[in-house]
């Protein structure tokens, strides 16, 4: 399975991820500033798939429940430092079914992550001023499989 699979599922399908299954509930497309396009993908268990298809990029996140600060572009969880690594802002274009977000949003993120592959991502709402956390990790086609 790849990226174009997963970009082709349609809505209530599963697949499975990391070997667990991923039940699509609802997405968001959002347009970054820089123009590119990012796909957020939700499931029922308050995961999220982040799908860059220009870059060929996957990373599965689950909301953090602890307020996270960055202290000097470094972020502890869990007993490891993450480094920052990325940062961009959009707006949300299109929205289907169930997601934590409404057309017309503008979200900023930050990511940080660890030499051990991990990346916590704190998004903001602009329009709403909500912030969540989640942590996450780079998903490799391998690490995808149809149910």
């Amino acid at each position: 399975m790849n990226i174009k699979d997963l970009l082709s599922l349609e809505l209530g399908a599963s697949v499975s991820i990391f070997n667990e299954p991923f039940a699509y509930v609802g997405h968001a497309l959002i347009e970054l500033d820089g123009g590119q396009k990012m796909r957020w993908i939700y499931d029922d268990n308050d995961r999220m798939l982040s799908i860059m298809p220009d870059d060929d990029e996957l990373m599965l996140f689950e909301i953090v429940d602890d307020e996270l600060e960055p202290d000097n572009e470094v972020i502890l969880y869990q007993g490891k430092e993450y480094e920052f690594s990325y940062e961009d802002a959009g707006k949300v274009v299109e929205v289907e079914a169930e997601t934590a977000t409404e057309e017309e949003d503008r979200f900023m993120f930050a990511d940080y992550e660890t030499s051990g592959g991990g990346i916590v991502r704190l998004i903001s709402n602009a329009n709403t001023g909500e912030s969540h956390v989640y942590w996450g990790r780079m998903v490799s086609e391998d690490d995808l499989a149809s149910l």
